[in-house]
């Protein structure tokens, strides 16, 4: 088994096929205990209080993930804020660990209807199995703002950011879409003076992985932007266990550019740093998805020019 094991290991960051769970050790084989949600973020800051929170909307976003809406109550409402990208710990009775799942809604959302919310893909995590198999409307849990994987307006503005990449593999697009929707919310946000839209970002740029069309998750929220800003939103979709073009998905459509069997390479990477060669002091890559794919992406965006400060990803 060990031997197998050496074997297999070279081929892992490659290409992605194998996959050793991450409850077992790689070295004996053993099962391990995975750390909790609470345990893997300790180190992280969040807001003091929990906030409750009742579920007013479910929707099948695709066979594996639910989107659940939530409001507080009116009273608890001004005490509740967050930031682009970051993720609510989450308390249901009677359920022993408390779960973590990114906000895939905007705050700019929240200010307009006090409500948020998570799309939550369906594992035997408690939390997550709950959620699926026993979340109903009127249900209330507890949650908790944490995280620092964060879009700031006010941080890029320091930075001069004027580029941005995003990456994101499976449903590590649930933090970007907070983030890219948050910043061209902003460029139709009439309370922005002109100079403020005019120093802002001028290119996103989105790399989305999944294993077919059907795990697309927010395709159509993600198409309706980039055709309402296509001179800024820039989105390649790479669907690594399709080879052509399913029945279901936009195959005609020639502005949505999709990649078929294959996984977001080094060298589309590259393309990419070449066109803001001249620029890279103004683009940031923010990235989240499973760690393979993240350590090659760090490797690549580094063996390409850009700065450890301009890389950004989540990590747990």
């Amino acid at each position: 088994l060990k031997g197998i094991q050496r074997f297999l290991k070279p081929f892992v960051s490659k290409t992605g096929d194998y996959k050793m769970s991450e409850q077992q050790n790689f070295e004996t084989g053993e099962l391990i205990e995975k750390p909790s949600h609470l345990e893997r973020t300790s180190h992280i800051e969040r807001q003091k209080s929990k906030v409750p929170a009742e579920i007013i909307s479910i929707i099948s976003q695709t066979p594996t993930i639910k989107s659940f809406l939530f409001r507080p109550p009116p009273s608890y409402i001004p005490e509740f804020s967050f930031l682009p990208g970051q993720w609510l710990d989450v308390f249901i009775p009677n359920v022993p660990i408390a779960g973590g799942f990114s906000l895939t809604s905007t705050p700019h959302q929240y200010t307009l209807t006090n409500t948020f919310e998570l799309s939550i893909k369906y594992s035997t995590n408690p939390p997550a199995k709950w959620f699926h198999e026993n979340a109903k409307i009127g249900d209330s849990v507890e949650v908790r703002v944490g995280g620092d994987f964060v879009w700031d307006d006010r941080k890029e503005q320091e930075d001069e950011t004027e580029c941005v990449l995003f990456i994101a593999g499976g449903v590590g697009i649930n933090p970007l879409i907070s983030m890219f929707t948050s910043i061209l919310e902003a460029k139709n946000n009439t309370n922005v003076n002109n100079m403020m839209k005019k120093v802002g970002v001028k290119k996103i740029r989105l790399l989305y992985s999944a294993r077919s069309f059907s795990e697309l998750l927010f395709y159509n929220r993600i198409e309706e932007l980039r055709k309402e800003w296509p001179h800024i939103l820039e989105c390649k979709y790479f669907l690594t266990g399709e080879n052509a073009p399913p029945s279901q998905s936009p195959s005609t459509n020639n502005e949505a550019e999709f990649y078929y069997g294959q996984r977001i390479s080094q060298k589309i990477l590259g393309d990419i740093i070449m066109k803001e060669r001249e620029n890279l002091e103004k683009l940031k890559c923010f990235i989240c998805g499973p760690p393979i794919m993240r350590n090659d992406f760090i490797c690549w965006l580094k063996s390409a020019g850009l700065i450890d400060k301009r890389i950004l990803l989540e990590k747990w």
